[in-house]
């Protein structure tokens, strides 16, 4: 079942590499949040 063990592998890199994608994002609107608001403005 060699197959099936590297459909498995490929699986779970593409979700790692998806979930990578969206915490990039998340990080983005976070930098972009803080430099739209004074820093004592930003929720913690």
């Amino acid at each position: 079942k060699e197959e099936e063990r590297q459909e498995a592998l490929r699986q779970e890199e593409e979700e790692r590499k998806m979930e990578a994608e969206r915490e990039a994002v998340r990080q983005g609107i976070r930098d972009k949040a803080a430099l739209e608001q004074p820093p004592e403005g930003s929720l913690t």
